[in-house]
Order: structure tokens, then sequence, then C-alpha cells
């Protein structure tokens, strides 16, 4: 089948949330279809990258995006009363090429990345013109405009009225795609119930994440020297429930596990650090180590790994890398929502400040307990999260009629 690919970020290298989801289903896809990909790239240093993905798809069409002059730029959107998120990766630019496709390839399938990337198939003034009807897929991942009700909830002042107000119109759009795409995919049932809470739409399905099961897997080797034992969260660290959670950590639950390890160190890893996240350095035990070639040096290393994350949505691939290296990890439930996990089992939930610190400290205190917990882990993901296992689901969905 001749399937057009639109993503909001160009998907290599799987180093982030999305870019991870969006590069295994172009993975899986390019098995057994002809692909077209239309991605937008908004972080410089994924231009050396394209030049691969020209290689594994059959046609690549993409522009990039200034990231402080477009947000600047979307400003405008506020007085339109549309959503900020969609006039963000919008490019006309991108346009014209995605409508060149579409006038000289009969596609089949166009599937979507993200709702914004709706708004290329909305704008298109060649979608109509196709020999036979496309089926239209839209993966929307989480229920985004949720996810900006969450951050209005812990903004104050003008963000937090940006906040509502995208969360607002978001909804709306999201209400739009549901009409009109045939099948909408998110990442969990959580997600699909709160999609189901605003809007009966039938036509959902779930298609989970997965983990590269040999990539993250146990038997890394330990050879990275950092200091232990070692709590190890892993991030993009300009990301604000990364930094909001990590601060957190930081600030009001670390210093209760230094009280009965004065030696432990929390290493923050992840690329991009926000100035509250290199400030947090100021505090003893703490090191952020900005981006590292590979993740799992501080994995392996890990004693225990934390995701205290207190916004959260669909699936933390954090958590999923964890587990699947072998190591026990201590979550909120806010990011452990979704997760087929059994807790105290396979893995640790701790909402408060001081059951957050009891449950670390146990852990560091009983290592035969934490490398139990962490062998369960890995056996859980073995079981749920195989990306070969979650994707099949697509195949189906590609050849199910137009309604």
């Amino acid at each position: 089948m001749r399937i057009l690919f639109l993503t909001h970020r160009l998907p290599y290298p799987p180093n982030k949330g999305d870019k991870i989801r969006s590069y295994n289903i172009l993975c899986y896809l390019i098995k057994n279809h002809e692909i077209y990909l239309g991605s937008l790239i908004d972080d410089k240093n994924d231009i050396q990258y394209v030049a691969q993905l020209q290689s594994q798809v059959k046609g690549f069409v993409f522009e990039t995006i200034r990231s402080q002059i477009k947000k600047i730029f979307c400003l405008r959107s506020l007085l339109k009363k549309k959503s900020v998120s969609v006039c963000y990766f919008y490019s006309s630019r991108l346009q014209k090429k995605i409508d060149a496709l579409f006038e000289r390839i009969d596609f089949d399938v166009i599937l979507c990345f993200s709702s914004p990337m709706a708004e290329y198939y909305f704008r298109s003034t060649y979608k109509n013109r196709a020999a036979k009807p496309m089926v239209r897929i839209m993966d929307l991942i989480d229920v985004d405009s949720y996810k900006w009700v969450q951050y209005a909830e812990q903004a104050t002042g003008l963000k937090r009225l940006i906040y509502h107000y995208e969360a607002r119109y978001l909804l709306q759009y999201e209400h739009q795609i549901a009409g009109t795409f045939d099948h909408l995919l998110l990442v969990s049932e959580q997600e699909k119930k709160i999609f189901l809470q605003e809007l009966a739409a039938p036509n959902i399905n779930v298609v989970t994440n997965g983990v590269n099961l040999d990539f993250f897997n146990p038997s890394y080797p330990q050879g990275y020297q950092i200091q232990k034992p070692a709590l190890v969260f892993t991030g993009v660290m300009d990301y604000w429930p990364n930094i909001e959670g990590v601060c957190w950590f930081v600030e009001s639950i670390f210093s209760l596990i230094r009280s009965a390890f004065p030696e432990v160190v929390f290493y923050i890893v992840g690329s991009r650090p926000a100035i509250e996240i290199k400030n947090l350095e100021r505090t003893e035990g703490v090191v952020v180590t900005g981006f590292v070639e590979d993740v799992r040096d501080y994995l392996a290393a890990a004693a225990v790994c934390v995701v205290p994350l207190r916004i959260a949505r669909g699936i933390q691939n954090k958590i999923l890398e964890a587990m699947a290296m072998g190591k026990p990890v201590v979550t909120t439930p806010q990011a452990f929502e979704g997760i087929k996990a059994v807790p105290d089992e396979e893995i640790i939930t701790a909402e408060s400040e001081e059951s957050f610190a009891a449950a670390v400290i146990n852990l560091l205190k009983n290592p035969a307990q934490a490398q139990r917990i962490g062998e369960h882990a890995r056996l859980c993901v073995e079981k749920h999260y195989s990306w070969e296992n979650n994707l099949r689901i697509l195949d189906k969905l590609l050849l199910e009629p137009i309604s």
C-alpha cells in the first residue's frame, strides 16, 4: 500500500517520547508498504539525520521551523481563537510539498502523527481529488487538550490563562479530527477513557508503546564509572513535566533519602537542561549530565530509577526503558498510569514526599528486594511491551473499509 506518513517532528533519532513512537511505527510500516514521509524539523541538530531517513522511505519531504520565532508568530492564533499548537506545527511551505505528493501519487492511506498534522489534510486542495478514498488514520498519542488542563492547574497568572485557552481550542480541534478521520489511535486505555468523557467516538483504537528489548537489556555492561549508590532520572530536560517533577524530587524528597544514605547521588540524565535544572546542581549529591551518548551507561549503574512526575500523560517510555534494563523503578501514580505492571512486585508507586523517599530508602537498604523487583520488571516488559506485537493492530486498520 502507498502510505503518506506525516509527523510533527523528524522521527529520528528515537531519543524522546514522541520520536520513539513515530520511529517505531515507521520501521513497522516500511517492512510491507511504500512509505512517503512528511515531517517538520524544529531542532537544527536533526538536519544531520535527513539523509538516513531518505534512504529508508520511498519519498521524503520536510521543512524546518525556527522554534523561538515560530512561538512569537503563533501568538496571533490567540486573536483567531485557534489552537496555538496547530499554528506552531503548520508550515505553508510543507503544505505545498505535501499537496505536490497528493497531486502525483494515489495514496491508499494517510497516517497523521499528533493532532496538529491533521491541518495538512484539512487544508489540502487535493484531498478530495483521489481516484479512490483514502483510509485516514490519526495517532493522537495522548489527549493533548487534557495535558494543557493539567498545565493550567499548575500555572499562575498569564500562563494559566494561555494554558486554559489552548486546552479549550485544542479540544475543539480534536473533536474535528474525530469527526473526519476513520481511525483514531491512543496510547492507553486511560487516554481513551479521558477522550470518551468529552466525545462519544466509536473509532478509537488503543496502540500502546513498546520498548527495544534488545537495546535496553540487563546484560548491558556496567563499565561506566559513576558515584554509587546512584539514583537516576532520564528525560529531555527542557520539557516542563520533567522540570517540575525533578525539581520537586530534589527540593522535597532527596534530602530525606540522604538523611538515611548520605553518600547517595542523584543523576539527572538528559539533553537541554533548563536553568531550573542546572541550578539543582547547587544541591549536594545532585549531578546534571546534559546530553549523553547512551543513557544505558547510567541506567546500568543505577541502584534505583526514579520517575517523580506529577504531570504525566500516556505511557512513560523512561519507565519502560528502566524496567527493560532490569532496574527497580519508583514512580508517582500519575507516571504509572497506563503501564501494565503489578505494583510492589514489578514497580513501586508512591504519591507523597514521605512515601516516595521511604520507598527509595527501602530499596537501597534491601538490594535483594531491589534486584527481585528489577527482574520481575524485565519479565513484565517482555510480556507486554514488544513493538512488533503492539503495532500489529495497524495491519487490520490499514485494510479496514472506510465507513
